[in-house]
C-alpha cells in the first residue's frame, strides 16, 4: 500500500522516463534515417577509449552502481506496506481516560448495518490506508433495488456515524457495484406427448 506522495512520485518518474526513452528513440531514428541532418554520418567513439581506460573510470562506475542501488532500495522501502495502528484516538479523550475506536471492527459493523438497511448484497467495510478516518463501505446492488431506499439507507448510516462521532473522527464513503452474478440453475421442463 503506497501513499499519495509515493504514487505521485511514481507517476512523475514514469512520465520522465517515458519522455527520455521516446527522445532517445527519436534520436536513433533520426540518426539512422538522417531526417533532420543533425545526427547524420558515422559516430566517432574514439574518445571513449581514453575515458574507459583511465584510472578514475572504475571508481565512477562503482559510485554510479552504489547510487543506483541506494535509489532502488529507497524505492522499495517507499512501497512497503504501511504499518498503521488499528485504533484511532477520539477527541473525547482527556487526562482521566483515553477513548479509542477499533477501525477494522467499526468498518465491519457499519457494513453489516448498511446491509441490513439497504437492498444490497455482500456488504464489506474497510479503512482506507491513506485516510484512516474514512470507512469505505462497498456492496453489490440488488437487481430490483429502489434508488430511494439506497439513498435512505446511506443517509441513515451517516446519521448514526455522526451521532456516534460528533467531532467528525469517522467519515463514511459508499461504493456500489452492479448486481452480483446470479447462480445459474438448471431448469427441466416436462413435456407430455399424447399418441
Amino acid at each position: 500500500m503506497t501513499t499519495r506522495r509515493t504514487r505521485g512520485t511514481d507517476r512523475l518518474v514514469t512520465v520522465l522516463l517515458g519522455a527520455a526513452l521516446l527522445a532517445a528513440g527519436l534520436a536513433v531514428w533520426d540518426w539512422k534515417l538522417d531526417v533532420t541532418g543533425l545526427l547524420g554520418g558515422p559516430l566517432d567513439l574514439s574518445g571513449t577509449d581514453d575515458v574507459v581506460t583511465s584510472a578514475w573510470w572504475p571508481w565512477a562506475a562503482a559510485a554510479a552502481g552504489v547510487l543506483l542501488g541506494v535509489l532502488g532500495l529507497v524505492w522499495l522501502l517507499a512501497h512497503r506496506p504501511r504499518l498503521t495502528r488499528g485504533t484511532s484516538r477520539l477527541a473525547q479523550s482527556d487526562p482521566t481516560g483515553r477513548l479509542e475506536v477499533d477501525r477494522s471492527s467499526l468498518a465491519s459493523t457499519l457494513a453489516e448495518r448498511w446491509g441490513s438497511l439497504a437492498p444490497v448484497t455482500s456488504p464489506r467495510g474497510r479503512v482506507l490506508p491513506d485516510a484512516p478516518e474514512v470507512v469505505e463501505l462497498s456492496a453489490h446492488v440488488e437487481v430490483e433495488a429502489d434508488p430511494e431506499s439506497l439513498v435512505q439507507a446511506a443517509a441513515e448510516v451517516e446519521r448514526e456515524v455522526a451521532a456516534a462521532f460528533p467531532d467528525g473522527a469517522v467519515r463514511v464513503r459508499f461504493l456500489l457495484h452492479g448486481p452480483a452474478r446470479q447462480p445459474r440453475t438448471r431448469r427441466t421442463t416436462e413435456i407430455a406427448v399424447q399418441e
